[in-house]
C-alpha cells in the first residue's frame, strides 16, 4: 500500500526540486521525485541574517552632540576611541580595562532611591540606562564603545574550547626537557605562586619530580596543572628573559605551551572532572591567557570554572562538611582566587553577575597560613598566624575584592589570629570596588569615618607588618596602598563634588584643601606604580600589574590639571604622568586607547600648564609623551 501524501512545511521544497530549479509540489513525496525514482529530502533553509541598523548621518552627528553635551555637562571631557586599536602590548589592554571605570565614576545618574533630581554618582554601573556610549533603541547598535575596541583588538573568533577537537591526544613529546621543567617550576615559584597561592608547594614540587623522570605516566589532571604552569612561567618573564635563558622567542615558547595546555585540559576533561587538580590547572590557563583574549570572551570561559566550582562544592566551606584541613585550605585558595578573578574581568566587561553574586556561598577566606603549615594527612585544625605570612597579598587582594558586597556591606574575616570556627562578622563600607553595586554616600547613609574605619582595618591588619625588604611584601604594600588611595577617590567622586564644582578654583577654601588632597591621592596612585614598574626586587611581579592600569586617576588628573596649571601639586602630577608614560613604554605604542581616551584633554592641560609658566617667564621642554600624543591625534 502506498503511504498517504503528507504536505511539507510550507516554503520548503524539497532538495532535487531545488537541485533542477523546478516548482515542487510539497507533497511527501513530490511528484518530481516520484517520477525520477529518488527518496524526497528536504533541508530547511537557514534563518536569513539580520542585517545591522546602520544609523543615518544626521542621526550619527544628532547623538554625538548629545553625548558632546553630557559630558560637558559633568566635567569630563572623553575622547572616543579611534581606530587601529589591536595591539600586542599588553598594557595597550589593560588601559582599555580601566577606561570605563574611570569615565563611568566621573558620570552622574538620578538616584533610584531618593528625589530623582539629586545627582547620583555610578561607580562602575555599566548598566545605567543613560550611558551616554550606549543606545538601547537601536537594535543594531554595536554596543559600548569600549566593546567596539575590544572588536578591533581582537580577531573575533571564540577560540578555545571550540577550536579544539574533543578528541584525546598524547601530548607527551611536548614536555619540555627535564632541566627547562625545573627552570620553569623555579619561575613559577618565584613570579607567580606568591600571588596566586592555588597550589601546595611542597606536595607539588614532589609529584613534579616524580614526573619529570617519567613523562609518559603523568596522570592527566597532573599534567594539565604542568602545562599551565609551564605556559604561565613564560608569561611572566620579559622578552629578553626568556631570550636569554632558554635560547628562544617568548612568543615562540607562549603558542606552543598555549596549545599543549588547551590539549591537556581537554585530555583532562576539564568541564566534567571533579578533581580540583584540574580546575587548578584551569584557573592558572585562564590567568594565562587573558592578555590575548577578548574580555567578553573571557568572561565566558571564566564563567565555567566558577560553574565547574560551584558543581564541586567549592562556593560552600568545606569545614563543615568534615573535609581534611588540607583539602579545606586548598578549596578556599582557589575559590577566593576565582572569586577575585572573575570579579576583576566583570568590571572590564561591565557585568551584573559574579562568582559572588551568583553563587551565594559561605566560603571563609583561606587561613594565614604559610605552605609548611599544611600537611596532606593533617587531622587537626591549623591555627593561622598572627604576622605576615605567604598569604599575604593574596589575603590583602580578598579583602579588597569583599570590601564593597553588593549589600553594601564587607566580611571581616579570621585572617589574621582569631579561630577559624569563629563567625564572621560585617562591617559597613562605602568602598566601591564591586562591580555588582553603585554605590553613593546618601544612598548607604555612610559618614567617611567608615572608610577611614577601615583602611585603618587594612594597615593595622597588613601593612603596618609588611618588611619593605621583602618583594613580596613591598608589592603587597604598594598595590595596597595604591588601591586605598584609589578608594578615597572614588568615594569623593560618589559624593557628587566634581559635579558641582568641575573647576576646582570655583570652590570655597575647605572644600579646596579637600579637592587638593583628592588630586593628591590621584598623584599618589601614579606614582605607587611608578615604583612597582621599576623597582628591580619586584619586576617578578610586573606581569601581574597588566590588569591594573590606573586609569581613574589618569582621567582625573587630566580634567583637573587644565584648573590647576602652577604650583608644586601640578609639577608633581605632570613629572607622575611623564614618568609613567616611560615606564610603561606607552608612548611606545601609538594604537594605545590612552591617546584617544584623554589625549585631548591631557594635551590642553599641557598647553595651559606652559602657558601659565610662560606668564612667570619659564619656559618648559616638551615631553616625548606629549609630542607623540600630538602627532597620534592629527592622524
Amino acid at each position: 500500500a502506498h503511504e498517504p501524501s503528507v504536505k511539507l512545511t510550507r516554503g520548503h521544497s524539497c532538495v532535487l526540486c531545488q537541485q533542477r530549479k523546478v516548482r515542487c509540489d510539497k507533497n511527501k513525496p513530490c511528484a518530481n521525485c516520484v517520477k525520477a525514482g529518488v527518496e524526497c529530502k528536504v533541508v530547511p533553509p537557514q534563518p536569513p541574517r539580520r542585517r545591522k541598523k546602520r544609523p543615518h548621518e544626521r542621526e550619527l552627528i544628532d547623538r554625538l552632540k548629545k553625548y558632546e553635551s553630557l559630558l560637558s555637562q559633568h566635567g569630563v571631557d572623553f575622547e572616543p576611541i579611534g581606530q587601529a586599536l589591536r595591539s600586542s602590548d599588553p598594557s595597550a589592554i589593560d588601559e582599555v580595562d580601566e577606561l570605563e571605570h574611570g569615565i563611568e565614576g566621573l558620570k552622574t545618574s538620578p538616584s533610584s532611591t531618593g528625589d530623582a533630581q539629586t545627582p547620583v554618582v555610578l561607580i562602575h554601573d555599566y548598566r545605567s540606562q543613560d550611558y551616554p556610549f550606549r543606545d538601547s533603541s537601536d537594535d543594531g547598535s554595536d554596543g559600548p564603545l569600549i566593546h567596539q575596541a575590544f572588536d578591533k583588538m581582537f580577531d573575533g573568533s571564540d577560540g578555545f574550547p571550540f577550536a579544539i577537537g574533543g578528541s584525546i591526544m598524547s601530548i607527551t613529546e611536548l614536555h619540555p626537557p627535564t632541566v627547562q621543567i625545573f627552570q620553569l617550576w623555579q619561575i613559577y615559584l618565584e613570579n607567580v605562586n606568591p600571588l596566586l597561592k592555588i597550589i601546595h608547594t611542597p606536595t607539588l614540587q614532589s609529584q613534579l619530580i616524580e614526573a619529570a623522570a617519567n613523562p609518559a605516566k603523568i596522570a592527566k589532571p597532573l599534567e594539565a596543572l604542568l602545562f599551565s604552569i609551564y605556559y604561565i612561567a613564560v608569561l611572566s618573564l620579559t622578552d629578553e628573559e626568556v631570550l636569554e635563558r632558554f635560547k628562544e622567542e617568548k612568543s615562540r615558547m607562549m603558542s606552543k605551551f598555549h596549545r599543549a595546555t588547551q590539549q591537556a585540559l581537554i585530555n583532562a576533561g576539564f568541564m566534567r572532572s571533579p578533581d580540583i587538580v584540574v580546575l587548578q590547572a584551569f584557573f592558572t590557563y585562564l590567568i594565562a591567557v587573558r592578555q590575548n583574549v577578548d574580555p567578553r570572551a573571557l568572561f565566558c570561559l571564566i564563567g565555567i570554572a566558577v560553574r565547574v566550582a560551584n558543581r564541586m562544592g567549592l562556593h560552600q566551606d568545606a569545614e563543615q562538611f568534615h573535609f581534611a584541613p588540607f583539602e579545606v585550605e586548598l578549596r578556599r585558595r582557589l575559590w577566593w582566587q576565582l572569586v577575585i578573578f572573575d570579579k576583576r574581568i566583570a568590571e572590564i566587561t561591565g557585568s551584573t553577575i559574579t562568582a559572588l553574586s551568583s553563587s551565594r556561598g559561605d566560603c571563609r577566606p583561606p587561613l594565614n597560613i604559610n605552605d609548611p603549615d599544611l600537611h596532606v594527612n593533617a587531622k587537626e585544625p591549623i591555627q593561622p598566624h598572627t604576622g605576615p605570612t605567604e598569604m599575604l597579598f593574596s589575603l590583602t587582594r580578598i579583602e579588597l575584592t569583599v570590601a564593597a558586597d553588593p549589600e553594601g556591606a564587607r566580611p571581616v574575616a579570621n585572617l589574621a589570629g582569631s579561630s577559624s570556627g569563629g563567625k564572621q562578622t560585617w562591617h559597613y563600607s562605602p568602598s566601591p570596588v564591586s562591580s555588582d553595586v553603585f554605590t553613593n554616600a546618601t544612598r548607604h547613609n555612610l559618614p567617611l569615618a567608615n572608610l577611614n574605619d577601615y583602611i585603618k582595618y587594612l594597615e593595622e591588619t597588613y601593612l603596618n607588618h609588611c618588611d619593605n625588604k621583602i618583594p613580596l611584601h613591598s608589592f603587597t604594600f604598594l598595590m595596597t596602598r595604591q588601591a586605598i588611595c584609589k578608594l578615597r577617590l572614588i568615594d569623593y567622586f560618589s559624593r557628587g563634588y566634581l559635579q558641582r564644582f568641575p573647576d576646582p578654583n570655583t570652590m570655597s577654601a575647605p572644600d579646596r584643601a579637600v579637592r587638593d588632597a583628592m588630586f593628591s591621592e590621584a598623584i599618589q596612585v601614579i606614582e605607587y606604580d611608578n615604583v612597582i614598574q621599576s623597582e628591580e626586587s619586584l619586576l617578578r611581579f610586573k606581569w601581574y600589574t597588566f590588569m591594573h592600569f590606573p586609569f581613574p586617576p589618569f582621567a582625573f588628573l587630566a580634567t583637573e590639571l587644565r584648573f590647576v596649571t602652577t604650583g608644586d601639586l601640578c609639577d608633581r602630577a605632570w613629572a607622575a604622568i611623564i614618568d609613567n608614560h616611560e615606564k610603561r613604554r606607552m608612548t611606545d605604542n601609538l594604537k594605545s586607547p590612552m591617546y584617544t581616551a584623554i589625549g585631548s584633554t591631557l594635551l590642553r592641560a599641557w598647553d595651559a600648564h606652559e602657558a601659565a609658566e610662560a606668564q612667570l617667564g619659564r619656559s618648559l621642554p616638551q615631553p616625548r609623551v606629549i609630542t607623540v600624543m600630538r602627532e597620534v591625534l592629527k592622524k
